[in-house]
């Protein structure tokens, strides 16, 4: 009886053992913030990479998730406002128990973000397409404070501004005229256009700035072809994208328009109509993925990426689908690597190397939270409500 009773307790034991280890195993799921714009002026951006992001989530919980605990997005809305950003970030922070922070959308919502990131220590991979995020001081008075725990996926927007500069004098642009809109993304490329230009032997002659929300820019493209340029860069996201196309085409200017490394997107056709053709941008591969060569190492891995998505979402993906896609898989190849830590998480995000994204080769160190180049980019041209590539 006695040595029943010792087999029965034993077996209990084990069972117990068994069940508390699956049940460790098994524990909530691994939660992720997403911090998007998904209404207000740059709802088309964000909803995009907020699609992007729940792709990646899906795929590796159709997996399995991460050592048996699914993946869990926190979403958050901006509303395309740097205020509602800080406060969406709050409140993530303080009802979830969040690992890392995927977005926000906007530059000027980044920058409201930084400071309570930082102070948090929660590693953040941002959407944003403005340099200031990563290399703006986060004191004044200290330039060495630059971000610990922020990441960006697109492009360094001077690497963008570059690539244009460089299209231009390849093919006798040398006089331009730059209009942007007066908000931390548009103030941004206005820094990085006076730095890259003289480098390619490119002159400015006019800048024009404009208010987010306005849905005329005659006045100041007027002021520009007066000067005698010939070429324009518009740097700006959103409707203005359009509204710029359409006024210049109104206008009859005869100068050609390049936009910026946020443009080659459906939404840019929806706003811009038949005056979009001919713009040109710099890009991620993710739209042309069918013209690159078959030596290109992202080839394969953009085409398989466009059919899923469009099985998933009935419509063609955009280059912010690849600046969300990008973090959300780097993000959680950190994850995969050293569980759900933010500290770990960071690091591990900051020792990204060699990956192949759909925006580029990623080579992340502690003094390029991007880890992007000018040579990832491609030019484009948009054309027949599609998109060519240039080089």
């Amino acid at each position: 009886m006695k040595k029943r009773s010792l087999i029965i307790v034993a077996v209990a034991l084990t069972m117990s053992f068994m069940l508390g280890s699956s049940l460790c195993y098994s524990a909530g799921p691994i939660k992720i913030a997403g911090i998007f714009a998904l209404t207000g002026r740059a709802a088309h951006i964000g909803t995009s990479q907020r699609d992007a992001v729940m792709l990646a989530i899906d795929e590796v919980n159709q997996q399995g998730g991460i050592n048996g605990r699914m993946l869990e997005m926190v979403m958050e809305d901006t509303e395309s406002n740097p205020t509602k950003a800080v406060m969406a970030l709050k409140k993530v922070l303080e009802a979830e128990d969040v690992v890392a922070i995927i977005g926000p959308t906007l530059t000027g919502t980044a920058m409201a973000m930084r400071g309570f990131i930082e102070k948090e220590k929660i590693p953040a991979f941002m959407h944003s397409g403005g340099d200031v995020i990563l290399f703006a001081p986060l004191d004044k008075k200290d330039p060495k404070s630059l971000p610990k725990w922020t990441f960006k996926s697109p492009y360094k927007a001077a690497d963008a501004m570059g690539k244009i500069c460089q299209y231009m004098s390849k093919h006798g642009i040398k006089k331009i005229g730059f209009i942007y809109s007066n908000e931390g993304f548009g103030k941004d490329g206005l820094r990085n256009v006076k730095v890259q230009a003289p480098k390619y032997g490119v002159e400015i002659l006019a800048q024009e700035a404009f208010q987010p929300k306005d849905v005329d820019m005659t006045a100041q493209l007027t002021r520009i072809n007066a000067k005698g340029v010939d070429g324009i860069i518009a740097w700006t996201v959103g409707p203005a994208m359009g509204i710029i196309a359409k006024n210049v085409k109104q206008l009859g200017i005869k100068a050609p328009l390049f936009e910026c490394h946020g443009s080659g997107d459906p939404i840019f056709w929806k706003v811009a109509g038949e005056a979009g053709e001919g713009v040109m941008m710099p890009s991620t591969k993710i739209v042309v993925g069918d013209q690159l060569p078959d030596s290109d190492v992202q080839k394969k891995k953009i085409i398989d990426y466009v059919k899923a998505y469009q099985k998933k979402f009935n419509h063609e993906p955009g280059t912010m689908v690849a600046y969300g896609a990008d973090a959300a898989f780097i993000v959680i190849n950190a994850i995969k690597k050293v569980g759900p830590d933010r500290a770990k998480i960071r690091d591990a995000i900051e020792n990204t190397k060699g990956y192949v994204g759909l925006s580029g080769i990623y080579n992340i160190s502690p003094k390029d939270h991007n880890g992007l180049s000018m040579e990832d980019i491609v030019m484009i041209k948009a054309t027949k409500g599609g998109w060519k590539l240039l080089e």
